[in-house]
Formats: C-alpha cells, sequence, structure tokens
C-alpha cells in the first residue's frame, strides 16, 4: 500500500512523477472500510473488502512504473526498486511489530505471549500470510484468539509479489527487446509492452482459477495465500497498460460520460460490496470479483476530476490527507483493538472512537517521524545498498526483541513442566475426586480448593502448550488414521483401545501412564473427527474400524466431546457397532464447556491460585448449551460410562482450575492441559482395573 509523498492536481496518465488524488481519495476509501469494519464488524460486514482495493491499487502503480523503464531501457533495476520498497515500507512495519511485541508482554494474556511473539516473527519475514494459512487448518490452532499481528498477512502478501513482479517485467522486457532487436525504440516499446500484457494475463488467469477453487476446498488457505491473491494484482497491472488510452482526460464529451459513469459504478461496487459481503461470504471466490471491479472502474475513470465525478472527491482535503497516512493508520488500528482490552478491559464505543483517533495520530507523527525522513531522505536515496541496510537492521531489531520474548516464554514452560512433576510425584497418594457420575445434577462435593502456597501448575503462560504428548500420534491434517501403541510390557496383562478425536486425545497423558502402571498397554484411534469414524469425515475411518474390532481388545474406551459435530445417529452408529459385536466398551464424556471468560479469568488471575480458582464457568453455559449425549445413550443401553464434568462443577459451576491444577488449556474447544490429564492416571488406574478384572 503505497503512498506518494506529495498529492499536486494531477489528471494525465498515471505516473509516479505526477501522482493522482483519486487514488489518494481510493485509499481513503480502502483504509476506512477496513478500519469501520475491525471496529464495528455489524455495521460494515464486508469492510474487509478494503485489501482487495490495496491490492488492485499497488498492481497498478508497480507495474506502471516498471512498464517505463522497461519499456525505456529493456531492463529493470532489481536492486534500486527492491530498495526503493524496502524504505517506503519496512522502517513503519518495523516500528509497529517493534511496538506489538513489547506492548503485547504487557498487555496480551500470558497464554497468548507465545504465538504473538512468533507471528511477530513471521511477520517481520513478510510470511504472515503464510502462518496464518497454516493456522487455518491447522485443527489445532484454527481457533486461536485473534492476533495482534494477523493483519500484516496482507502486507506479506504485497511483499512477495513485490519480489516476483519486477521479475515478470524483466523477463518480459527481455523477451520483447529480442523480438524488437534492431528497430526503433517505439517498436520495442510496443513489443514489450504486449509480452507484459501476456504475462500478467496469463498470472490473472491461473490466479483467479486458484482462488475460484481453493475457496471452496481450502477455505482457510485460500482467504491468506499469495497465490489466490496475484490475480488482483494482476487486474491492476493490465489496467497499468491501458493507462495511455485511458489514464487522460477524455477528449469527448462522450469519452467523459463514459468513464464518469464507469467510475460510479466501481465506487457503488466497492461501498455496496463492504455493505452485502460478509465474513459467511465464501472468499476470495466469487465475491472477490465485485471490489477488485469496482477499484479497475474507479481508477480508470477517477481522473475526471469534476465536480459530478467521483474523482471530485479529491477537492475534500481531509480525504486526500486520509489516502496519505492510509499506510500507518492500516498499521497501527489493528495492534490497538487486539491490545487494548488487556489493558481497559473490553472495548466500548466510546474506546473505539479513541481508538480511530489514536490510530490517526500515530499514522500522522510517525509518517513524519518515520516513513518520510527514510522514504524521502537523500542519504537514504542515494544508494540502493542504504534501503537493504534498513531492511537488514531493522529486521534484525525486531527479531531479537520477538526472539528474546520467545526463549522467556521457552524458560517459562520448563519451569511448568518441573513444577508439574513436583505436582505429580505430591498428588500420586492423593488422587482427585472420582469422575464416576452424580445420580443427578452436579457433584455435591465442592471442587478441591487450592493451596495457596503452592503456584498454579501449569502456569497461566505455558497452558496453551501443556500438551504432555497428548497430540504425538493424532491426525491432525484429515489424512488418515493413526493408529500408535504405549507401554513396554512385552506381554501385557490389559490391552485397552482409545478411540476419539483431540478430545480422546488429551486423555492419552494420564491413561498411558496409567495402563503402564497396570502393567498393560494402550493403543490409540485418533484423528479429525474420530469420534465416529464410520462417517466420511474421519479419514480412514474404516480401517480404524476393522483393525479394532480384530484386536480382541479388553477395553475398548470412545470419547465424544460436547462440541462434537457429529449428529445422534452417527455417534449411536458407532457404538452400536462395538456392542453388537460384543466389545467392551467404556464411554468417556468429555469436560464441559469452558467460557472466554472464565478462561481469561484465570489468565488475569497472574498465577494466584486463589484467584484463579474463583473463575468459574455457570452450569447452564457449561453444561446446558452443548449438553453430553453419552450418558442418555450409556443408560439407555446399560453400557459403563465416565463423565469428566463430575471432579470440576459443583453449585458454584464449573471451575477451571481444580486444586493447584489449570484445567483447560483453550476456550472454546475445551481441551484439558497435559498436567490435569495426568493427575487423572489414578482415576484411570482403578477404573480400568474394575472394568477389566
Amino acid at each position: 500500500m503505497t503512498a506518494p509523498r506529495t498529492a499536486p492536481a494531477a489528471s494525465g496518465a498515471l505516473d509516479a512523477r505526477a501522482p493522482r488524488l483519486d487514488i489518494q481519495v481510493l485509499r481513503a476509501i480502502a483504509v476506512a472500510l477496513v478500519l469501520v469494519y475491525h471496529l464495528w464488524p455489524t455495521a460494515l460486514p464486508g469492510g474487509f473488502i478494503g485489501v482487495d482495493v490495496f491490492f488492485v491499487i499497488s498492481g497498478t502503480l508497480i507495474t506502471a512504473h516498471l512498464l517505463r523503464e522497461a519499456e525505456s531501457t529493456g531492463r529493470v533495476r532489481l536492486a534500486r526498486f527492491w530498495a526503493t520498497r524496502a524504505r517506503r515500507l519496512l522502517p513503519l512495519a518495523f516500528a509497529v511489530l517493534a511496538a506489538t511485541a513489547v506492548g503485547a508482554w504487557f498487555l496480551a494474556p500470558p497464554s497468548q505471549l507465545d504465538a504473538i511473539l512468533r507471528h511477530v516473527v513471521a511477520s517481520t519475514l513478510y510470511v504472515e500470510n503464510w502462518l496464518l494459512a497454516s493456522d487455518a487448518v491447522d485443527y489445532l490452532a484454527a481457533e486461536q484468539a485473534p492476533l495482534p499481528t494477523q493483519h500484516f498477512w496482507s502486507l506479506s502478501t504485497e511483499e512477495q509479489l513485490y519480489l516476483a513482479w519486477p521479475l515478470i517485467v524483466l523477463a518480459a522486457a527481455w523477451l520483447g527487446t529480442r523480438r524488437a532487436a534492431r528497430r526503433r525504440r517505439g517498436d520495442r516499446a510496443r513489443a514489450v509492452r504486449r509480452v507484459v500484457a501476456v504475462a500478467l494475463a496469463v498470472v490473472l488467469v491461473a490466479s483467479l482459477a486458484h482462488a475460484l477453487v481453493a475457496t471452496w476446498t481450502e477455505p482457510g488457505l485460500a482467504y491468506f495465500a499469495t497465490t489466490t491473491r496475484a490475480w488482483q494484482f494482476a487486474a491492476g497491472g493490465l489496467l497499468a497498460l491501458a493507462f495511455d488510452a485511458i489514464g487522460r482526460a477524455p477528449a469527448s464529451r462522450r469519452g467523459l460520460v463514459l468513464r464518469t459513469a464507469g467510475a460510479w459504478v466501481g465506487l457503488a461496487l466497492v461501498v455496496g460490496g463492504a455493505l452485502v459481503i460478509t465474513g459467511a461470504t465464501p472468499y476470495p471466490g466469487v465475491a472477490a470479483l465485485v471490489p477488485v471491479a469496482g477499484t479497475v472502474l474507479l481508477l480508470a475513470g477517477g481522473a475526471v476530476d469534476r465536480w459530478f465525478a467521483p474523482g471530485g472527491l479529491a477537492r475534500v482535503r481531509p480525504l486526500v490527507w486520509l489516502g496519505d497516512v492510509s499506510y500507518g493508520v492500516y498499521l497501527w488500528h489493528w495492534p490497538l483493538i487486539v491490545l487494548l482490552p488487556g489493558a481497559i478491559g473490553e472495548l466500548t464505543d466510546a474506546a473505539k472512537v479513541g481508538i480511530a483517533a489514536a490510530s490517526l495520530a500515530l499514522a500522522a507523527v510517525s509518517k513524519r517521524l518515520v516513513e518520510d525522513p527514510i522514504r524521502f531522505g537523500a542519504f537514504w536515496r542515494a544508494r540502493a545498498w542504504r534501503g537493504f541496510a534498513v531492511a537488514a537492521v531493522g529486521s534484525v531489531l525486531v527479531l531479537a526483541l520477538a526472539g528474546s520474548g520467545l526463549v522467556a516464554v521457552q524458560v517459562e514452560r520448563e519451569r511448568s513442566d518441573a513444577l508439574a512433576e513436583a505436582l505429580l510425584e505430591q498428588a500420586a497418594s492423593a488422587p482427585l475426586p472420582s469422575a464416576a457420575p452424580a445420580p443427578s445434577g452436579p457433584s455435591p462435593t465442592p471442587v478441591a480448593p487450592p493451596d495457596p502456597s503452592q503456584p498454579l501448575v501449569p502456569t497461566v503462560g505455558a497452558r496453551s502448550s501443556d500438551f504432555a504428548g497428548m497430540y504425538d500420534c493424532f491426525d491432525l491434517n484429515g489424512t488418515g488414521p493413526y493408529i500408535c501403541p504405549y507401554g513396554t510390557a512385552t506381554d501385557p496383562t490389559i490391552e485397552v483401545a482409545l478411540v476419539g478425536d483431540s478430545h480422546g486425545a488429551h486423555l492419552v497423558p494420564g491413561m498411558s501412564h496409567a495402563l503402564e502402571q497396570l502393567g498393560g498397554t494402550l493403543t490409540t484411534y485418533l484423528g479429525i473427527l474420530c469420534d465416529s469414524p464410520l462417517e466420511g469425515q474421519c479419514a480412514g475411518g474404516e480401517e480404524m474400524v476393522e483393525r479394532l474390532l480384530a484386536a480382541d481388545y479388553d477395553l475398548v474406551i470412545a470419547t465424544s466431546a460436547r462440541i462434537s459435530t457429529h449428529d445422534d445417529d452417527e455417534l449411536h452408529g458407532f457404538w452400536d457397532l462395538l456392542r453388537d459385536a460384543g466389545v467392551p466398551l467404556l464411554l468417556v464424556a468429555g469436560p464441559p464447556q469452558h467460557s472466554a471468560d472464565a478462561f481469561a479469568c484465570v489468565d488475569a488471575s497472574g498465577g494466584d491460585p486463589a484467584a484463579a480458582a474463583s473463575c468459574v464457568t455457570p452450569l447452564d453455559e457449561a453444561l446446558d448449551e452443548l449438553p453430553e449425549r453419552i450418558t442418555p445413550y450409556a443408560i439407555e443401553h446399560d453400557v459403563p460410562y465416565v463423565d469428566l464434568a463430575v471432579p470440576l462443577c459443583d453449585d458454584a459451576g464449573c471451575h477451571g482450575t481444580v486444586g493447584n491444577v489449570v484445567v483447560y488449556m483453550d476456550t472454546p474447544a475445551s481441551h484439558i492441559t497435559g498436567t490435569y490429564s495426568r493427575m487423572l492416571q489414578p482415576f484411570w488406574v482403578d477404573t480400568i482395573r474394575s472394568l477389566t478384572s
């Protein structure tokens, strides 16, 4: 998202030496759409299309710049181009990232610090879009809280295209120059233009096709991938090729009418798209054609700066100013939105207005103090290598800052692991309250209180990664069955199988240790949506079931989470199959739902066990909004079952801690921590022994 330093009046062809005010207005509209969407999403549900507008603008301007050089010289000075981009984009980006890393350390919940710092690193290296794409399809990361760097996905996409675009134009210039060898300069220019047009048309068609397919098959990847966004750059690039014909003021009344009408249609498409498109719209599929077409029409007709044309909005100085600082507004607003609630609580409308004002102020100040001095300073412009020096020094500083934070997080994890081991040794002779179901309602026994003299385990900063090996053998990609043995006994006395999804996996730490204590083995059949492996959503499910039935286990433990997307018939069909085959069966109902408020409460406790003990989810929210479906089936069919809500809930609600143990690692998925899973080991020893003796 580039912005000219000055904004002189211009109605001529697109030219970085004579910037057009209407482009600044278009930038202002785009950043306003994003800002309003992030602050009041229900008011402007499709405001995220402002990013698409920026992509088209960038593609147009960058192609026009590269094309002028390629036509006149037959080459592209890559080092100078990339150095200019570095001077323009990186200083402020690194300043914002450094501020974000520092702000996160003081304001973000401790359980999010690791993810935030990892994404600061990805944003510094301009691969944030690919990390977010990976997280979007990562079963464990898909529901993570908003990160203060995630808006860098679009900047990462642009930077990657800035690396590729001059290479495309350079290759086209070389081919065009060869075709026009020994001809006049004009012939070379036309040849270069034709080859560039063909190259960009290929990029547009291939990228758009990928975007359309991926939007339906891999929506998380499609939204963030560079390859599904390149066509928007190419659309702007093809427009730049036509600016010789349409960039100047129209010579006829008919041309004036057509371009003005087109510009109004374009403005209607951009603004209307922001109102009609929503987060539920498959994107960037067919719907992305709306803002892209609108932006192309506005760019094509916007140079008409008459009062009756959209280009006339350039007479409104505040709009032009907003376009000038749009890059800074885009960078600053999102970290403020994500991090400030850690200091002031939930954002009110007044706070949101304050964030908007602060974003504008920070953008204005940073433009004067950071952007312009490096972008336009004679020292920095004199040598191309100085632009690369800015990139190198800035990235090293931010990476050092984020890296030191990640080291501190790792130290915290190691401390948490040591505390957990000590607690587990201490608790070996004092098991948790039974998870056997109460006759009705919550357990009448109060949940175990904490010992204020002892720390919380895992620590609040380490709980989000307190896996204890639970996902070491789990199908996270939906590619096929992961079937793994646990236990060292060569002649096991008990052979148990565990079947399920991630709510089966989080039982592995405690259950595997219980089987080892019993001299038995545990074989896990775990994967995405595999609490009902007969259904097609569980990849390789039929093979899992065949092996399960053929193994002749002493006990098969089947799990189901409250948030399971399988309906009753699908779950019952699998359980019926096991019963009909004579398999000894134990059903495990997942833990209560853990609310976002209770999760934040534990984070806010700062590790104080007494404060964390007050963090509860109301019974109706924890148990009733998503009722578990194990109990009715087990009672009807006389199948043994365990309800993991029993040791967690009492009359006060369902707790986020039991004793000094932090129960949940996340919300709303409500997976238990590895430490709490290990604390259940004595219970599993008693339960499995009683069912297999």
